[in-house]
């Protein structure tokens, strides 16, 4: 936080997609597992573009925290990108109890609460803030009783050449 407001922050670089999601499922991993919430990862290795890891892998960890807070007794999250043009679409699915209407239109003010046991109401405004700082949107699909889905935007998206392996 200190760091947003001081606006200090690191230039960004070219990352793999796959590792930035694949870092914030770790961190979270214990807590999933925990709780019966099994994560999948279906993001291509090779899809790479510029950004502020630190500060990426901040957002799909506060997505992911949200999906588990709304799942204490078991679920699913998915968390998956696709190609569009040189932007690439990332989806982050749970199939939790979804958001209330009521609160929709406020999601992403800082300070929004509303079923939450912890955290003070930032997640998802960094994490918006974060994206549109690169360049991006953030929005939401939800039904109550269906789950949620987070989805972002992010410009400058290529595809690299995979290092193959043998095996």
């Amino acid at each position: 936080l200190l760091n947003v407001s001081r606006g200090s922050r690191g230039g960004p670089e070219m990352c793999r997609l796959r590792e930035v999601a694949s870092a914030a499922c770790d961190s979270l991993g214990a807590a999933a597992q925990s709780q019966g919430v099994a994560v999948s990862l279906s993001i291509a290795p090779e899809i790479e573009l510029p950004v502020e890891r630190n500060r990426m892998e901040r957002a799909f960890v506060n997505l992911i925290a949200n999906s588990l807070e709304a799942m204490p007794d078991g679920g699913a999250i998915e968390i998956s990108a696709e190609l569009d043009g040189e932007s690439v679409v990332v989806h982050i699915s749970d199939n939790g109890p979804g958001i209330a209407p009521e609160i929709r239109s406020q999601l992403f003010q800082p300070f929004v609460t509303a079923g939450k046991r912890n955290g003070l109401g930032l997640g998802l405004a960094l994490s918006r803030q974060t994206v549109i700082e690169h360049g991006g949107d953030m929005w939401v699909d939800s039904q109550p009783g269906r789950g949620a889905r987070f989805s972002f935007r992010l410009p400058g998206a290529r595809i690299t050449q995979a290092q193959t392996q043998h095996v």
